[in-house]
């Protein structure tokens, strides 16, 4: 049987929004398929993607002007990208729960503000 993992927390993200309110998120490619993904969000600052059963993606510090569209949507498109490249992409089923199942207390900022200023984005995707 194979076992949970603790959720990846992604370092970089981006969402995008199209004039029909569709959301689109891009994230780092993962090594394995997606299986049924789904997206839980609480109306917060963290989202968690189940790309897998055993396998999540913590999506934290999620922008308070993108909050509303996710609350509202029933699904979103996820675009993973390696070398500045669309690796695959698929729809990902919303679930709006009460509370995410992650310790939040262990959702640290993975760069310190002042650094987070000085990094250029574009090398963020490599």
């Amino acid at each position: 049987m194979t076992e949970t993992k603790k959720p990846e927390q992604e370092s970089f993200y981006e969402v995008h929004l199209n004039k029909n309110n569709e959301l689109m998120i891009s994230l780092h490619a993962r090594e394995e398929e997606p299986h049924s993904p789904v997206l839980l969000y609480d109306g917060g600052a963290h989202a968690l993607l189940y790309r897998t059963p055993q396998s999540s993606v913590l999506l934290d510090f999620i922008h308070p002007d993108v909050r509303p569209f996710l609350l509202a949507a029933s699904q979103v498109l996820i675009a993973e990208t390696k070398d500045y490249q669309v690796t695959r992409e698929y729809m990902a089923a919303c679930k709006r729960v009460k509370n995410l199942p992650i310790d939040e207390a262990g959702v640290k900022p993975l760069l310190e503000k002042e650094n987070a200023k000085q990094i250029d984005e574009r090398d963020l995707y490599k």
